[in-house]
């Protein structure tokens, strides 16, 4: 499967994107009334190469409000639609294949597609090599791997966007231990000198990486001036619970950015949003369902 390529200039623009879009991803593990997201975890398969049936089979698995979050994310939904606007799991699950093909499509080359045939992997690895995953990563690894690198280099980007002392107050707050050395050091580099640095500490191993994520985020969300408390992502109840729910549609709201994708091209921002938003609720499904970190993030 191919897909148009947009300019190398609109990396950083998709990145930045990328991490307004991660905090609209997911719903509360912990919400009551509803079926668990754990149940989608047997879906994830994180040492596959996604085959198109694994993306509607995990669509399907999912708790209604994922669901409903997934087809607002590809405007199939309205931002006032709740639950009862939704269809079946299968039928919600096609409708969000047929927009992301449509998203993923060059205009002309869109009706000789079909959506049932929607390479998932092969979206993830149009994305990831436009935002600047290594080329062996790129041409090796499992979908699920490959997603994680998105947010890695995601997190590069967030870090450039953080003052120095913003800086090392993550830092702080991801390594209350002080296994990370000379923390004022750290802070004093720049994105891709922090991801290299930070790579094999405690802040990037299995979930840890993802809470790492999250106090990033909040750091740059109080930058645009919106303020999340602490207990938001500091809990273990919510692993990544600033991924989710209206605070951040409304930073998403706030951002501002980004530029238009070119008419009739493949829209690179929003596809690399749905990819997003698909690795925040597989890792919040791993977590819910309590699968062991060894058999998720060693190769």
């Amino acid at each position: 499967m191919k897909f148009n390529r947009q300019t190398p200039g609109i990396r950083r623009r998709t990145l930045v994107i990328f991490s307004m879009s991660t905090l609209g991803l997911v719903s509360n593990v912990f919400a009551v009334g509803r079926k668990p997201i754990s149940t989608a975890a047997p879906f994830v398969l994180p040492k596959l190469k996604w085959a198109p049936s694994h993306l509607i089979g995990f669509i399907k698995a999912l708790p209604k409000d994922a669901r409903l979050a997934l087809k607002k994310s590809v405007d199939l939904l309205p931002s006032g639609a709740t639950v009862a606007d939704l269809m079946s799991g299968e039928q919600d699950a096609k409708d969000i294949q047929k927009r992301v093909l449509w998203l993923s499509s060059n205009i002309l080359t869109y009706p000789f597609k079909a959506a049932s045939n929607l390479d998932y992997h092969a979206l993830v690895t149009w994305v990831s090599a436009e935002s600047g995953v290594a080329k062996s990563i790129v041409n090796s690894a499992a979908t699920f791997t490959l997603e994680r690198e998105l947010f890695k280099m995601l997190f590069a980007q967030l870090w450039d966007k953080m003052t120095t002392k913003q800086r090392q107050d993550l830092l702080i707050k991801v390594d209350s231990a002080g296994l990370i050395k000379d923390k004022a050091a750290m802070a004093a580099l720049g994105g891709a000198g922090a991801l290299a640095a930070l790579s094999t500490t405690v802040a990037f191993t299995g979930f840890a990486f993802y809470t790492t994520m999250s106090v990033a985020i909040a750091s740059v969300a109080s930058a645009i001036g919106v303020v999340l408390p602490f207990a938001v992502y500091g809990s273990a109840a919510s692993l990544i619970g600033i991924l989710s729910g209206p605070i951040g549609w409304a930073i998403m709201g706030l951002s501002a950015i980004g530029g238009m994708a070119l008419a009739g091209r493949a829209n690179l921002q929003k596809t690399t949003a749905f990819v997003a938003r698909i690795h925040a609720l597989k890792v919040e499904a791993l977590a819910a369902g309590g699968v062991p970190e060894k058999s998720i993030f060693t190769r």
